[in-house]
């Protein structure tokens, strides 16, 4: 994975339609956790969305969110703060990705 900006970053696979994670991207997300030093790590979940349907659109922007919130819930568990994560979702993407911003 290529560092941009300085800071480490990854990407998180999901299952289709699923917000939880499998135990190999729950232990990528406690690893990551570790790259952070005293960073600020950026989450951004995608919801798969295949379609410009407004409710489409809408379910998807929710699967994004409630995947970023699956991984900030492991960053929390190890020993990242809130005020070291910025969260954010988008409809269309596949998975989560996860950045140290500098």
């Amino acid at each position: 994975m290529p560092a941009t900006s300085g800071g480490a970053s990854a990407t998180i696979v999901f299952l289709e339609k699923a917000s939880n994670l499998t135990p190999p991207a729950a232990d990528e997300v406690k690893a990551f956790a570790a790259k952070r030093g005293k960073g600020t790590i950026s989450v951004i979940g995608y919801g798969d969305s295949t379609s410009s349907d407004p409710a489409a659109q809408a379910a998807a922007l929710d699967l994004g969110l409630s995947r970023a919130q699956s991984i900030v819930t492991v960053l929390h568990a190890a020993g990242v703060p809130d005020t070291a994560i910025r969260v954010s979702a988008e409809a269309s993407g596949r998975g989560a990705s996860l950045q140290v911003l500098q």
